[in-house]
């Protein structure tokens, strides 16, 4: 696997997005629903907190390291006392994630910054592709193309500041699925859910600076 950095550590995303909350809603399309994504610390005080009964299936958590991610199934009693603030926490609507370790890029604790409008050609497993961002006053945007089509995700923030964390096969379709930072913003980007042309993240974490 073709790698565009090196690096290793562990990703942490308590700190960055501590007091993060974003209601689900629904594409204006109609065609999806958007999940929802929290951090730990919500996670335990809003989700957790109420026991595994309380718990609706469908959670999972996600941890990133220097050269994996981490999926399994989210219930109260798997998890320790002493929060590790190195979780995220989703809930998708109509989807299953594969549980177990993902192959992921190297990226290391700082995550990856493409350069604006340079073009990062990447395999996963069997599938080529490739991707850029762009920003601009209009915003930022990441671009995917695989399998003879293009995807583009309208990102938020105008010429903000951007940083892959994980590319890696989270819904098993053997396609990449990202997880970016733009801003103070985070966002989930899985490709079960895109069509070719525009697309609206997965989920996205609004943190708390």
């Amino acid at each position: 696997m073709k790698q565009p950095t090196p690096g290793s550590a562990h990703l942490g995303f308590g700190s960055a997005a501590a007091g993060a909350l974003l209601a689900a809603c629904v594409w204006t399309t109609g065609a999806q629903a958007q999940g929802l994504m929290f951090d730990e610390r919500l996670w335990r005080e809003e989700v957790a907190a109420g026991g595994d009964d309380a718990v609706e299936a469908g959670w999972y958590e996600l941890e990133v390291a220097d050269d994996a991610v981490r999926v399994r199934a989210a219930r109260p009693s798997i998890h320790e006392d002493a929060p590790r603030g190195d979780a995220i926490y989703v809930q998708l609507p109509a989807t299953r994630l594969l549980e177990g370790v993902r192959l992921n890029y190297l990226f290391g604790q700082a995550g990856f910054r493409p350069v604006a409008g340079r073009s990062y050609e990447l395999s996963l497993g069997r599938t080529d592709f490739r991707f850029h961002m762009e920003s601009s006053g209009a915003g930022t945007e990441l671009n995917v193309e695989y399998g003879d089509a293009a995807y583009r995700y309208m990102l938020g923030l105008p010429a903000a500041a951007t940083r892959v964390h994980a590319i890696a096969d989270l819904d098993g379709d053997r396609n990449p699925d990202f997880l970016v930072e733009v801003g103070d913003r985070f966002f989930l980007l899985l490709s079960s859910h895109a069509k070719p042309g525009a697309n609206r993240p997965s989920a996205q974490l609004w943190a708390a600076r």
